[in-house]
């Protein structure tokens, strides 16, 4: 049962002494999170967050957490808007969080063609990869190295090869990334960590407002371009690492990292579904990687992980489903009028029009919602009837 949208805005003054709202209205709750909006006494948006569900409520300290460590001056330094913590307090088995409310439209993979918007988007996370990495050391937050991001790929390769599920043409194609050094030498960046469409918020063809900061780290910056690379649009996607590379210059196979990762993100699905046993993600799996592999046994180049474009791949829904933000049985309604959590992803250096594309992937998935009492907090069960964890 969803609580009342008043009711929510009374209990924010427990978290912040002396705080008068009016106007409270539901911002885009679902079955993991209650999201009200409301206007201070100062005319200014917040917005108040209940998670319902144990790695919403995770995710939601992790973020203020994470943006604790975001001073007046860092913020200066980007070209938008980030969410600012007014104030948290116990609320039953869960918390009650009030922030900000940015300013915009929630953005979608289907915007990135829009006039503007994937230059915007491209400068928006640009500004996020040259914020001094001082930042996130001070916040004890992770600093990841190189070597360690490869290592990280590796494992979730080796995982992946255990199961027995993986075709070998793209075995060997991820082993060939992994392999080459040439592939890991970048140097890392302050980075979103968990960057996907739903994160950001536009104002036309502007991004003037980025949110979902639970995964602030320094690491590899592919990892938050990868979601472009689920886009149809092709020049969009083209333009928008164009203009990264024109702002954050030097990192040449930043796009081939992005792509790797992208392609991971199918293989983490699965091992998602082989550790709880569930056969229906273990089947949604596999079947994208064989919606995959058609491709790569196709074009010898292909088995290169390299600059190159992707057909139709909604990486977005993979990379939600493996953060939580679907349960595992009903899709999730197209679009939430004011976002829920945002998910993550990672690409790379714009494609030559001659350079092979890689395959369209299907990512498509049904899961289940399931309603949580008003402040309590709904515990993940396994397969259909659960929630999904991160």
């Amino acid at each position: 049962m969803a609580t009342n949208p008043f009711t929510l805005a009374a209990l924010a003054t427990t978290a912040v002494e002396g705080l008068e709202l009016r106007g409270a209205t539901d911002d885009g709750s679902t079955a993991e999170v209650e999201q009200v909006a409301a206007q201070t006494g100062e005319g200014v948006t917040v917005r108040i967050r209940v998670p319902r569900v144990p790695h919403v409520l995770e995710r939601a300290r992790a973020e203020a957490k994470a943006l604790s460590a975001a001073s007046a001056g860092v913020r200066e330094r980007l070209p938008f808007v980030i969410p600012e913590l007014l104030g948290s307090a116990p609320l039953g088995k869960t918390e009650i969080f009030v922030w900000t409310r940015l300013p915009g439209v929630p953005c979608s993979l289907e915007d990135i063609g829009a006039p503007g918007v994937a230059e915007s988007v491209a400068e928006s996370i640009a500004a996020i990869h040259d914020l001094p990495t001082s930042i996130v050391a001070d916040a004890g937050l992770p600093h990841l190295s190189a070597p360690r991001v490869r290592q990280d790929v590796l494992t979730v390769f080796d995982r992946a090869v255990a199961t027995r599920n993986v075709p070998t043409a793209l075995l060997e194609r991820w082993e060939r990334a992994a392999d080459s050094a040439e592939l890991w030498q970048f140097t890392p960046t302050v980075t979103h960590g968990d960057l996907q469409a739903q994160a950001l918020r536009r104002d036309g063809g502007s991004v003037c407002g980025i949110e979902g900061w639970h995964s602030l780290s320094v690491g590899d910056p592919a990892r938050d371009l990868a979601w472009l690379l689920g886009s149809a649009d092709f020049e969009a996607v083209d333009s928008a690492f164009a203009r990264y590379a024109e702002q954050h210059p030097g990192d040449r196979l930043v796009r081939a990292r992005a792509m790797l990762h992208a392609e991971l993100d199918i293989a983490r699905w699965l091992l998602f579904g082989v550790e709880r046993n569930h056969q229906e993600t273990i089947d949604d799996a596999v079947g994208m990687l064989g919606a995959l592999v058609e491709r790569v046994d196709d074009d010898d180049d292909a088995v290169r992980i390299e600059p190159t474009r992707v057909d139709t791949m909604d990486l977005s829904e993979v990379q939600e489903l493996l953060e939580g933000n679907r349960s595992l049985g009903v899709a999730r309604a197209a679009a939430v009028p004011a976002e829920s959590e945002a998910t993550e992803a990672a690409p790379s250096s714009p494609a030559p029009a001659t350079e092979a594309e890689t395959v369209a992937l299907d990512t498509t998935a049904s899961r289940d919602e399931e309603a949580a009492d008003e402040t309590g907090m709904t515990e993940a069960t396994e397969p259909e009837d659960s929630e999904r964890g991160s």
